[in-house]
């Protein structure tokens, strides 16, 4: 598995390497001994998939202090714009946003430290999102903030989008708000 920098401190692509032939295809997502040896936090608690179809946009999600958490997301299935911006106060990227695209053909998956807002846009058909992370979900910190509050370039300014994303706070309200949880 190659692991690759971001300009986001913490976080990386992955890039596993991919076995095929002509029974299909075999994709390694996880090995324990290539994150701990590049410091990523292993300790995954909790797993789950979702499944959408195009011009859906899910984000920008979190978990406030004291269950933030760790994430290393993946595209299973079709093709994703995912993104996430550095809600770290004290980061040398502070309020700037990283996106690459997640393609399930690919197999690349991207690693999300404590502290950075997660979200994705659905380019092909259909996606089937997958990810875990190193804390259960708990409802009294979970936390968003609108999808078209921080500048992003997203690959479509109508997406389909849930009332729950639609109707968060804005990014320059968390700012404001809730900006030093973690200073």
């Amino acid at each position: 598995m190659e692991v690759i920098k971001t300009p986001i401190e913490g976080c990386y692509e992955l890039q596993p390497k991919i076995f095929a032939d002509q029974r299909g295809r075999l994709v390694k997502t996880f090995h324990d001994e290539i994150f701990a040896k590049n410091g990523l936090d292993v300790d995954f608690k909790e797993e789950y998939y979702s499944t959408s179809k195009k011009g859906v946009l899910r984000g920008l999600h979190f978990q406030l202090p004291p269950h933030d958490h760790v994430k290393c997301v993946t595209c299973l299935h079709g093709k994703i714009f995912d993104v996430v911006v550095d809600l770290r106060k004290n980061s040398k990227t502070y309020k700037q946003y990283y996106s690459l695209i997640l393609d399930s053909e690919k197999g690349n998956m991207l690693y999300v430290p404590k502290g950075l807002a997660h979200g994705f846009y659905v380019l092909s058909d259909e996606a089937i999102f997958l990810n875990r992370s190193n804390v259960v979900y708990k409802v009294e910190s979970d936390f968003a903030i609108r999808w078209n509050s921080c500048n992003i370039e997203w690959p479509n300014n109508n997406p389909i989008v849930s009332d729950k994303d639609m109707n968060c706070i804005t990014f320059e309200e968390f700012i404001r708000t809730k900006g030093d949880v973690w200073s």
